[in-house]
């Protein structure tokens, strides 16, 4: 995509703000845990151990990583 931007529009300015950045990087965190599950039964119902900032996640979540 940015490709083509560059392509068709050169003096366009390009920029990236966090917030879909960040919605891309947990699309991904959730589709490599999805994927990931299927063989590791541990990491069933993990999906928000990921995606929580480690700040704020439970004590029982930091020990076992799971909900």
């Amino acid at each position: 995509m940015i490709e083509g931007i560059e392509e068709h529009f050169p003096k366009a300015h390009i920029t990236f703000d966090k917030f879909h950045v960040m919605k891309m990087v947990n699309q991904s965190v959730d589709q490599v845990r999805r994927e990931e599950q299927k063989e590791t039964n541990i990491l069933k119902k993990t999906r928000y151990v990921w995606l929580k900032n480690e700040q704020n996640l439970t004590e029982s979540q930091r020990q076992n990583g799971l909900n």
